[in-house]
């Protein structure tokens, strides 16, 4: 299989932006990227035929597991790297609401599932960012987060987290005590509801990641200052018609004015799928392994 590149270029528009070519996070980075239609929906072929190689290969590439944790059963997938002598970072993906289940495989396949969580672990990106990859899956009726609607104008921080994400904290507890894995490089992804996922996590235990990228989700409100100290890299199409646009606005807007390293790339005309772009591209896999405590 030929290593593609999927890498898209943000244009000069008339609000300045930053370059793609910039490797690294910096506070002084306050403005949006922009892509274009025009740009990413030319990648949309190769973005599609990744995404059925990965629909067959994901299952056999990612081992089943569970862990008991107070009653309660986490299903998860995981994916072991080639061994090496070096500690390895952890890359933990948060699926959207298509992938819930009780069958530990629709995180694999349902949605932009296919992509998100199997990009990590392909050959290709493997090669040049050789990592641990832990795919957990929310269980029915459940979500990463309490949020009571994508929709809702404010969404407060919950007093205590949602079940499958306590369950998703004492699942890392029980990883990390795997001595291949370097917990000054574990970072946390996630879209949609697993864009929520990722940043109630970050906001919760700011200290345990290394960097995030949430993609069409939300901050919880007024809790922009937990989160000075975590690299992100925010992603969202403009016309998002599950999750507003204006979630992820104003979650750069906010953790840019607390001093944080953040930076955010808008898809113009995109809607809600606008992650595959993301996971398929080299540059932002670049970014994210550059990262650490």
């Amino acid at each position: 299989m030929r290593n593609l590149n999927l890498s898209i270029q943000p244009v000069k528009l008339l609000i300045p932006l930053i370059l793609l070519s910039t490797i690294g996070c910096q506070a002084e980075e306050r403005q949006p990227e922009i892509f274009l239609p025009e740009q990413y929906k030319a990648q949309e072929a190769k973005v599609e035929e990744m995404r059925q190689r990965l629909l067959r290969e994901n299952p056999d590439r990612f081992e089943a597991r569970t862990l008991d944790h107070r009653g309660r059963t986490i299903r998860y997938r995981w994916f072991t790297p080639e061994k090496t002598s070096k500690h390895l970072p952890l890359v933990i993906v948060l699926h959207g609401s298509s992938g819930k289940g009780s069958d530990n495989r629709s995180q694999l396949l349902a949605g932009t599932g296919a992509l998100g969580a199997g990009v990590w672990a392909t050959p290709e990106r493997q090669k040049d960012h050789p990592c641990h990859v832990m795919v957990p899956q929310c269980p029915p009726g459940e979500m990463w987060t309490l949020t009571a609607s994508w929709t809702s104008p404010v969404h407060p921080l919950s007093p205590q987290p949602a079940p499958a994400l306590a369950d998703l904290m004492a699942l890392l507890d029980e990883r990390l005590k795997n001595p291949d894995i370097d917990p000054n490089r574990v970072y946390l992804v996630g879209a949609s509801m697993g864009g929520y996922g990722t940043f109630d996590w970050l906001v919760r235990q700011p200290e345990r990641f290394a960097a995030g990228i949430p993609i069409c989700g939300g901050m919880p409100e007024g809790q922009a200052a937990k989160l000075k100290d975590v690299p992100l890299w925010i992603f969202h199409g403009e016309n998002d018609n599950i999750v507003p646009v204006e979630e992820s606005r104003r979650a750069f807007s906010q953790i840019s004015a607390a001093g944080g390293p953040v930076r955010y790339s808008e898809f113009k005309d995109g809607g809600h799928q606008i992650s595959v772009h993301a996971w398929t591209d080299p540059k932002v896999a670049t970014w994210l392994f550059s990262q650490r405590r």
